[in-house]
Parts: C-alpha cells; structure tokens; sequence
C-alpha cells in the first residue's frame, strides 16, 4: 500500500528535525522561527508499505497570514494527506495545542507528537500523555525528535491509525458555547457550493477567516446578518485556549522522586503562616519563603517561554549589539586569523607538493606541448586548487554559524534588531533572511516568503544580495592576506559590516523615497527559544551540507570556467597560443574595451576585468580566474596597489551576485525586480567603490585635509539633521488646520479645550 503523511505544527517545533529522522534526510533545519518555507517531501519504505512523508512550513493556526503558511493551510484541506502527524513542543503545549483543536475540528486523521521530551526530562519532569489522550481521542506519541530512538514506534503507530481510523470522536465541548448552528443557517449553502464542511465553516466565519469568506461568495443580506451578531474572534480563541487549559491542567509534573523531595520540604518548611502564639520572626521567615517560591515559579515560566537569565545581558538594549559585533568579531579571528590560516597553508602546500609539481614535471619530462602544461599546472591546479585552499575556513565559518543558529542566538539577534528594522520599513523577521544571505544568497532570498508583508518581502529580497556570502570569502581572504597580512581578519570583517550597512541605508532610502517600496503597517510575532546545545550530528550536519555544495561547486562550474578563462586568456584570434608572442590574447581585447569603466578604481586592467565577469556565475571564480591569471600581486600594481586591491574587494561585495541568487530573485518577486536588483546593485557598487578610492587617495595624499574633510562631514550631517528635525517637528495643528502655523502646547491647548 502506498500512503501520504504530512507532517504540521507550528514554527520551531521539530518539523525538519522529525522528518530528517524518519527519511534520513539533510534538509535544513535551526533552533529559529520559519526555516522551511515551502514544502518537501520523500518517500520511504516502511513495513512493507510506500510512504510519502511531506515536511510542511510551519503555522500556528489555519487563518494564515503569508505566503508559506498558505502552502500548509491548502495542504490541509485538500485533504490528500491520509494522516496529520501534528509535532508540539512540550514546553509550549498550551499554544501549539491551539493548531491541533482547528485540525480535529476540521476532522483529518491525525496523531499528535509531543517533541523535545528530553528537556523536559532534564527539568526533572513527566507529562502524563495519557489524560490528554484520553480527551482528544488521538494517539499521543512522546519522543525527541533529534534522537533516533521513538522514530519506528511512530511509524508504527502512524499507519496503525490509517489502517483503523475513523471519524473522529473527540467531544469538543468549547463548539457548544459558540452560534455555529445560527452561522450554519446563513452560510450552509454556500459552504456546500464551496465544498466546505458547514460546521467548520462557520467556525472561520466566527473566526473572521479572509480566505473562507472569500471562497464562500455571501451576498449583502447574509454579510449584514452575520456582522448582526457581532465580532466572534476573541471569543473563539478564548473558549479554545479554556477547553486547552482544562485539559492540560496538572499534564505535567515533577517526577516521583522530585515529588518526593517537594512534600518532604513542603512539609518541613510550608506550615501555615497564621498560627496562634506562632512568634514574629518566625512567620517572617515563612513569608520570605514563600515570596522566594513564587519568584522561583516565575522564573521556571519564563524558561518555558524561552527567556533565560543570560537575556538579561544578550537583549540589554545598550549591550546586544556591542556584544553581537563582538561575537562575529571573535568568529572572525579565529577563522581568518592563526587557526584557519593554518589550515589553508597546510591544504595549499599538499596541492603543490603532492599535485602541482610532480604533475608539471612529468607533463614537461614527457614533452607535452606548453600549452597543455600551463593549462593544467595554472588553468587547472592553481586555479581551482586556488579556491579549494579555502574550505577549512569555509568550514570553521559554517561551524561557529551552526552553534549561533543552533542554540537560539539567532533569534536573539532578529529580537534585538526589530527596532531597528522597523524604523526603515522592516522587521526582525527580516533579520533571519540577511543572516542566512552569510552563508547563501540564493538560499536566503528564498527564505524571504515567510514574511507576510508583500512589499518588505520584496525589499528584504533585494536587500539580502549586499550581505557577504561565503563565496565571496575567498576573494576577500586572498587580497587581504596579500596585502594586510597580519589585520587581514578585521578587513574581511569591514566588508561584512560594510554589505550590512549598505542594505541597512538602501532599505531607509526604499522607506522614504520609492513608494513601491513603502512598507504598510508590519507586525512581528516571533517565539523565543530557549537555548540549547547543538548536537555534534547536527553541525556536522551544516557543516558537510555546506561543504558538499562547495566541493560540487569547485569541481564543476569552477572546474569548467577556469579551463574557459585560462584558454580565452592565452589563445588569440590570430596567433594562436599567444605566451611568447607579442598579441592580444581573445579576453584580453574583450575585457580591454570594459576596463576603462574601472580607471577611477584604481584597477582598470583587463585581468581585474575578467576576474569580475567570471564572477557573474559563481563568485568564487573571481579568485580563481585570478589565480590562473598570474596572481594577486599581478593585478594590483602601482603606488596605490592596496588602496585598489581593497576597492575591488568592496566591488566584488556589492555587484551583482551569482546567477542563481538573480533566478531565486526572479522566483520570490518577479522578472521586474531581477532587473531593478541587477541595476541596483550595478550602480551602489560603482559609486560606492568611487567614493571609498577617492576617500582612500585623499587619506594618502594628505592626511591633514583628510581629517578636515571628516569634521566637515561630520557636522554638516549633524546640522541637516537638526533641521529635518525641527521640520519634522512643525505639523499642522489637527484642531485649527494649520491656521496658526504651529503646532505648540499652548494652541493644542486651547483648541482642546474648545472642542
């Protein structure tokens, strides 16, 4: 036989985590809000059956408010799915309960798993499954997701309840407080025409559901008697979250040995506080007792919520972001610094001892052409072996990425940066999507669809490309190293902040300037989770995901267009092999008709030129097209050669990206904005490259004036700030119509008073 089963539940509960156990998967998973965005599926075999598992974004109820979420909400009701596994986090059951009262009113099979039982067992505490079970009328299965233990007992259990399953029996008392039998009189035929159960439908009626409504096509009279009856929403949730409450009271518990222990000092230390002839003190010292108990069980709720006392300094609002600055920063060092250096000197000296030079040697010793020995010793080895040195720190990036994602920092850091990114149009939400853009640009443009706003989706989509990739990585590394050597890490750290500022202020720009891009009112609903410890298959995980991306990268678009790039750049249309020959080679007079463009930069050559345009299909191929091209040092010459060296490392950051991040592009917001992003990132690179060289040149040239210009600078920002504040400051009074031109207390004042 062969069966569909999706997996549903909120965001952050163990979703991915589950159906990697169950398909042995390595689909993305974090210990943050809206990492699957769309939907996956596989299928495996299991007891001699086909099983179609399918991992659903997660949602927190079936009105939903973005695009993934609608991917789950149609899932559901289409009904193709022959079980619901729905997954609850046991320190958020209450909540992600609320998910599973909407699906057993809708009537889909379904069994319930409560994730992440390990933490509760850490706290030294038990759920006692089977008082809910007993209500729901569902099969509850307890397990922890990230282990592989409980996974074939779900299994098992899962298609037992296909196999046997019928309509559902739950009593949902809560329905009997609500008018649906009144809603069902209004709405029944239309909900038929629509193919919609008419109980069910009147419940999102109630709920004041926009996709329901709108499906079920009501003409005036039957809109005018429901609006008769008033607005239902509040009072569905609260009968839900009482029905929720009932059943979950007194669930959990400490265990029996902790229980134990709490009667024996209940009974040590909790007598009656009011007892005749009982002396002060006494009663004093009870009631500090309590008072510490009670402070005691608000911070266990706190936990449950996710919050821990280390908050109290990460989410300070004068220290969250020194202290985030300082992490990265730390991550930085370490990875560009003596470990990842070390690593890469030790993976480039294997390439040349080992590969390089008995390879040429026998090419030579064997007689073969030099154009085949510099094709495979430079085009090939150098080149591609050029981008290969970087993996290590490729992987100790990744590495300390997966504990920040992992452990809950991440949510942390979009928490933090809310504020911030609402004043220019956006939200923390929109903090994941650039975070992920430090690992793939591509991959996090995709990310983008979690966010329900059409228009900040759309910006945070054209704003992620400016944040530093890992491809990029190797660029930065080589051209740092050749000429910052020892303060290399912190110039490659610049280039992360610079990427990040840039969107930062393209995003205020879009806010204030382009009205397609003005955001509407934003909302921001994000959990907390609590911090936990990655599991070591879990960064290894990441850690080999992203490292087998590299490697397939490396061994064939690089592979392929290093080989195109050394063949262009050595053979001419005329001469042939051109080396020894006083001609031009085929890139070379391509790439000379574009360099003039990059003169103001400080590399206008044909080498730098080409090294861009490789570019264009993978960013790595910078490097390599350089490396094949006789080097960093080849490329930046003259007087200034690290003041241009660095110029084109702030260019390769913020030109356009790779192919595919313009295709993901293209997918979340549309051929239109693909262009305007490819425009976009053309011009920002071009005029903040020329701004950076010019700074540079007038910093060499005479560093008096330099400082002067900085303290001009400074103070004329300062002074048009002041003035479009006062400006700001100046409103038409709402009471007089502007009449009296100002908008001071005292006319607030009397024109209140007068109204």
């Amino acid at each position: 036989m062969e069966y569909t089963i999706s997996l549903v539940g909120n965001p952050n509960v163990g979703k991915t985590s589950l159906y990697n156990r169950i398909t042995h998967s390595l689909e993305h998973v974090g210990n943050w809000h809206g990492v699957t965005v769309t939907e996956v599926s596989k299928k495996i075999m299991f007891d001699h059956n086909t099983v179609n598992m399918v991992d659903l974004p997660g949602l927190y109820s079936l009105s939903v408010y973005s695009p993934e979420e609608g991917i789950s909400r149609d899932r559901i009701l289409d009904k193709s799915s022959d079980l619901i596994i729905n997954i609850c986090e046991v320190n958020n059951l209450a909540r992600n309960l609320y998910l599973t009262l909407q699906l057993l009113e809708l009537d889909v099979p379904t069994v319930l798993v409560v994730n992440m039982m390990d933490e509760l067992k850490k706290q030294g505490k038990v759920l006692n499954y089977r008082k809910i079970e007993k209500v729901l009328k569902i099969p509850i299965v307890p397990m922890s997701a990230k282990y592989h233990s409980d996974v074939h007992l779900l299994m098992q259990v899962a298609l037992d309840h296909i196999q046997t399953h019928g309509a559902n029996t739950v009593n949902l008392e809560y329905l009997e407080k609500l008018p649906l039998d009144d809603v069902v009189s209004i709405i029944g035929a239309n909900a038929a025409n629509a193919g919609f159960v008419p109980r069910w439908a009147a419940i999102k009626v109630l709920e004041n559901d926009a996709f329901v409504l709108e499906k079920l096509n009501l003409n005036e009279l039957q809109i005018k008697a429901l609006e008769a009856m008033g607005d239902m929403q509040a009072r569905v949730a609260q009968v839900r979250y009482e029905f929720i409450d009932k059943i979950t009271e007194g669930a959990i518990s400490r265990s029996v040995s902790d229980e134990h222990h709490e009667m024996h000092e209940h009974t040590e230390h909790n007598v009656p506080i009011e007892r005749e002839g009982e002396p002060e003190e006494e009663r004093d010292k009870k009631d500090k007792h309590a008072r510490h108990h009670d402070k005691h069980k608000k911070s266990e709720r706190l936990k449950m919520l996710g919050f821990s006392r280390i908050d109290k300094i990460v989410l300070n609002k004068y220290l969250a972001l020194p202290i985030f600055l300082l992490v990265m920063a730390l991550i930085f060092v370490v990875t560009f610094g003596l470990v990842g250096k070390f690593f890469t000197w030790l993976l480039e000296l294997g390439i040349d001892k080992l590969i390089y030079n008995p390879l040429t040697k026998w090419l030579v010793k064997i007689k073969c052409p030099a154009w085949i020995v510099g094709l495979v010793g430079d085009g090939i080895i150098h080149g591609v072996g050029g981008i290969l040195v970087f993996l290590p720190q490729i992987v100790l990036l990744f590495f300390f990425l997966a504990l920040l994602e992992d452990s809950g920092y991440i949510s942390r850091v979009a928490f933090m940066t809310d504020g911030i990114f609402r004043k220019i149009g956006l939200s923390g939400r929109s903090a994941f999507t650039m975070l992920m853009g430090f690992g793939c640009s591509a991959t996090a443009v995709l990310t983008a669809r979690g966010l329900e706003d059409d228009t900040m989706r759309k910006k945070t989509v054209l704003l992620t490309p400016f944040m530093s990739c890992s491809a990029r990585l190797p660029v930065y590394s080589t051209v740092a190293a050749a000429f910052f050597a020892a303060g290399s890490p912190f110039v490659i750290f610049g280039m992360y902040v610079l990427g990040a500022a840039v969107a930062l202020l393209l995003a205020a720009l879009f806010e204030k300037c382009v009205k397609p891009l003005k955001s509407g009112k934003l909302s921001f609903i994000m959990e907390m989770p609590p911090y936990r410890f990655p599991t070591a298959e879990r960064v290894f995980q990441i850690i080999w995901n992203n490292a087998k991306v590299f490697l397939i990268r490396v061994g064939t678009v690089i592979f392929a267009l290093n080989v195109i790039v050394w063949l262009l750049s050595n053979f001419s249309f005329t001469a042939g092999y051109t080396v020894g020959k006083n001609a031009k080679s085929i890139l070379e007079l391509i790439s000379g008709w574009i360099a003039p463009v990059f003169k103001p930069f400080g590399f206008g050559n044909w080498k730098a030129v080409t090294s861009l345009l490789s570019g264009l299909v993978a960013k790595e191929v910078v490097i390599s097209s350089i490396e094949s091209l006789g080097g960093v040092e080849a490329i930046f010459t003259g007087s200034h050669a690290s003041l241009s060296a660095l110029t084109f490392m702030v260019f390769t950051l913020l030109y356009v990206p790779c192919v595919a991040t313009l295709v993901a592009i293209r997918k979340e917001a549309g051929l239109k904005w693909m262009f305007f992003s490819l425009g976009l990132q053309i011009g920002v690179a071009y005029v903040v490259s020329l701004l950076f060289y010019g700074v540079g040149l007038l910093y060499y040239l005479n560093k008096g004036v330099f400082i002067g210009c900085i303290i001009v600078a400074a103070v004329v920002a300062v002074c048009i700030s002041v003035f479009i504040g006062r400006l700001r400051g100046k409103k038409a009074c709402p009471y007089c119509a502007g009449g009296c031109g100002t908008c001071s207390k005292t006319c607030k004042k009397t024109n209140r008073d007068k109204k």
